[in-house]
């Protein structure tokens, strides 16, 4: 397996044995008072596939790929450019990247059409201490590979223990990556490289791309700005935002933000309790007719009924593991 392979080549990284490890630990100053827990936020409804060809992996074909859910990337054999919002992440052999929720993703420049990608996302509550791994490619280490293996395996397994380990070990392989040093970042060659120097509001070259300030925007007011609040609050005129944004991102600035609306949606409609009439509502929508008639043109289903069938899912999945 190339995990393996990673661990060999990497053997100079290896932990050091237990042997060594017992010889340092001291006598505790009080056998009662020991390291204690801390809160921990856990991944949940995990889902691990692979990919074999380069032509496989922009799925959906039509349009960007958008969700609500994390998906962390470990490009195992072959390297490939992903384009997440609008810059270029160079991923490396041996290299990961975790893609957040509702961030445009997808995928360029193949080094060659055979390759091994495994793809792990999941559903997790906001926990701040990730950020720093945003648009940030790392290195696979010997000691994520075992953990890596160690999770897959059990992810093959069925029965709510399995589930449980999978759960644990992809939260430890997790606070690995956040410890991690960066690899190579590439920078995008649309919006962000290219705008005019002293452009005003940040999307000037270097600065964070026209996307992501668009994504900040509406996902920090707690109702959608309108395209002239957002071009007002970037230093350019409504008419500019719009042509730009299309021309760098391959849709129009309303049919994103809407999107982004509904995606977040989608997620609280899974991980919350809320009603959807609050659900609607914190998400911008107008009514909750407007919010039903929206979801269902965009997933096919009423929120719902999306609730439902996704308790349903993963009730039924886990009495067929327990079994």
């Amino acid at each position: 397996m190339f995990l393996t392979k990673i661990t060999a080549r990497n053997a100079s990284e290896k932990a050091p044995s237990l042997e060594k490890l017992l010889a340092l630990l001291p006598s505790p100053a009080h056998p009662l008072a020991g390291k204690r827990a801390t809160p921990l936020v856990l991944p949940d409804n995990i889902v691990c596939f692979c990919r074999r060809s380069a032509s496989s992996l922009n799925r959906p074909q039509r349009g960007r790929a958008l969700h609500h859910r994390f998906v962390l990337i470990f490009a195992l054999r072959t390297g490939v450019t992903v384009r997440v919002d609008d810059t270029d992440v160079l991923l490396r052999e041996g290299g990961g990247l975790l893609v957040f929720p509702f961030q445009f993703h997808d995928y360029m420049d193949a080094r060659h059409e055979a390759l091994q990608w495994l793809f792990i996302t999941f559903d997790m509550v906001s926990d701040p201490s990730l950020e720093a791994l945003r648009y940030r490619p790392f290195a696979i280490t010997p000691a994520m590979a075992r953990i890596v293996t160690d999770l897959v395996s059990a992810y093959l397994k069925t029965g709510v223990a399995a589930d449980d380990v999978t759960t644990l070990l992809l939260a430890l392989l997790l606070t690995h990556i956040k410890r991690s040093r960066p690899g190579v970042r590439g920078r995008a060659q649309g919006v962000a490289a290219n705008a005019a120097p002293g452009t005003p509001g940040g999307i000037a070259s270097g600065g964070p791309g026209l996307m992501t300030k668009v994504n900040e925007l509406a996902e920090n007011r707690a109702l959608p700005p309108s395209v002239k609040e957002m071009a007002s609050a970037l230093g350019i005129s409504a008419s500019h935002l719009r042509a730009r944004f299309r021309e760098s991102c391959g849709v129009p600035i309303g049919k994103h933000v809407r999107r982004l609306r509904l995606e977040k949606a989608r997620g609280l409609l899974r991980l919350s309790s809320r009603r959807v009439s609050e659900i609607a509502e914190m998400c911008g929508f107008s009514s909750i007719y407007t919010f039903s008639r929206a979801f269902h043109a965009a997933y096919g289903v009423a929120p719902l009924e999306y609730r439902k069938g996704a308790h349903i899912q993963s009730r039924t999945r886990k009495r067929a593991k327990g079994r």
